[in-house]
């Protein structure tokens, strides 16, 4: 696989125009993702770019939106105070609730034997890459040290979200098709092979073990990924924060 330097936050149904080595990326609550050269919150509404025009949709509908960049050199490792700073006394309770589901029995996030809600003192090798105002704030890491690959198949790109300082999600991503297939038949070959989405062949939903799944490809922009959320987390967030 050619290497690859590029930063692609992708999309399922969003063809990536030449140029896009940044992107923010748009997650709706019906689970589709879009990049997107630039997006922004205003007057309850979420604009982006998509296909040379700006694409309105109600800030109701946005799960999250996620600004990108390039992480800055000066940033420290996720374990120093001046990037991990503690929770104020008023989510001292809310931190205190997330605790008690750190670890549950159906914990298993499926990858590098990585638990749902370990903190990132916990996760050796992390940096801080950018800030998700979404859900009081959640926090996006890498880890340069550890190789990009997912079982067998070689990967571009992966990013572990955190939420109270919980690891909350995963998302693994490709830059094109033969590295797709190889990440499907790992996905496969972990958590079962499944019958694909009635309106996309390439889009797979798992949803047991602790965890919700969701691995996909867009043939336009030639990319694809697979994302994995704490079922347990999320219902913490959803509690806090209700439709």
């Amino acid at each position: 696989m050619p290497k690859k330097g590029a930063l692609f936050i992708l999309s399922i149904l969003l063809a990536v125009g030449p140029g896009g080595a940044l992107a923010d990326m748009v997650i709706l609550k019906s689970g589709e993702m879009f990049q997107t050269s630039k997006a922004w919150k205003e007057n309850g509404v979420v604009s982006y770019y998509r296909d040379g025009r700006i694409v309105r949709v109600a800030e109701k509908d946005v799960e999250r939106l996620i600004h990108s960049r390039e992480p800055s050199k000066k940033e420290a490792p996720s374990h120093s105070p001046s990037t991990d700073p503690q929770p104020s006394s008023t989510d001292t309770a809310t931190a205190d609730r997330v605790q008690e589901v750190r670890l549950p029995a159906a914990g298993n996030a499926g990858y590098l034997g990585l638990k749902w809600g370990l903190t990132t003192e916990q996760i050796d090798g992390l940096v801080f890459l950018e800030t998700d105002p979404a859900y009081g704030g959640g926090r996006q890491y890498i880890r340069p040290k550890v190789k990009l690959q997912f079982g067998r198949a070689q990967v571009d790109n992966i990013y572990y979200g955190f939420w109270q300082d919980g690891l909350y999600t995963i998302l693994i991503e490709v830059s094109n098709y033969l590295d797709f297939m190889d990440l499907k038949a790992e996905a496969f070959r972990r958590y079962g092979e499944i019958d694909s989405q009635v309106d996309n062949p390439e889009r797979f939903r798992w949803k047991a073990e602790g965890s919700d799944r969701q691995l996909a490809f867009d043939p336009q922009s030639g990319t694809g990924y697979l994302w994995m959320r704490s079922q347990a987390l999320h219902a913490k967030v959803k509690a806090r924060y209700p439709e």
